[in-house]
């Protein structure tokens, strides 16, 4: 009978330590949770850094294809808008007028006496005659 006292606070003693084991990892994840929170996130400001980047660059390319600059100043070479380059090149593409392909050549059959005729198999692969 003493035995079957005993049994009740072992288990009693085990919960006891299971609930604490339970209290204090919830503690720990709440912890981690809350720390995690207040790292900044990196990711936003790389993100922020590459679209400040791509409205540079679609600056640039707007600034670049509608407007007057020099390209090479020592050559005289200039760069003009996008619209006025499309003005220029469009009459002249307009008189090309496409003109149909000549007659299509088959390949010439070839020459009997200008290549070596083969020479008779002497021997198979593998010694065998």
């Amino acid at each position: 009978m003493i035995e079957h006292q005993q049994k009740p606070k072992n288990s009693t003693l085990m919960v006891v330590t299971a609930l604490l084991m339970l209290l204090v990892f919830g503690g720990f994840a709440i912890l981690l949770n809350w720390q995690g929170q207040s790292i900044p996130d990196v990711e936003a400001a790389k993100a922020e850094v590459r679209l400040k980047t791509l409205a540079d660059l679609n600056t640039d390319n707007q600034r670049i294809l509608t407007q007057y600059r020099w390209i090479d100043k020592s050559k005289g070479v200039v760069g003009i808008p996008i619209d006025r380059a499309m003005e220029l090149v469009l009459p002249e593409l307009q008189a090309i007028k496409p003109h149909s392909a000549g007659p299509v050549n088959p390949p010439a059959p070839p020459n009997p006496q200008a290549s070596p005729a083969p020479s008779a198999p002497a021997e198979k692969a593998g010694g065998q005659k």
